[in-house]
């Protein structure tokens, strides 16, 4: 299990501390693939809506199946955030 001190930043964390939520499993890292890792799109469907409200974002779900790597989903919504601001 990761730490918070080796998250690159607030999404990191907070797109990890969701996947381990939803997919029961709190060894999930930052580089795991969401899903591999037992995730599938009413999973995804669940993951985006919790995203959405704590980021304010729409259309969230495309955005993790596109990007199933936490990693680059991680760097996928930070970019969507900076583009709401």
């Amino acid at each position: 299990m990761e730490t918070e001190r080796e998250f690159r930043n607030p999404m990191d964390e907070l797109v990890v501390h969701n996947a381990r939520k939803f997919l029961g499993n709190p060894s999930i890292g930052i580089e795991d693939d969401f899903l591999a890792a037992g995730g599938n799109s009413i999973i995804a469907v669940r993951l985006g809506q919790a995203l959405r409200e704590e980021l304010g974002i729409p259309r969230i779900t495309g955005v993790i199946l596109k990007n199933p790597v936490l990693r680059d989903l991680s760097d996928a919504l930070s970019s969507l955030v900076d583009d709401e601001t």
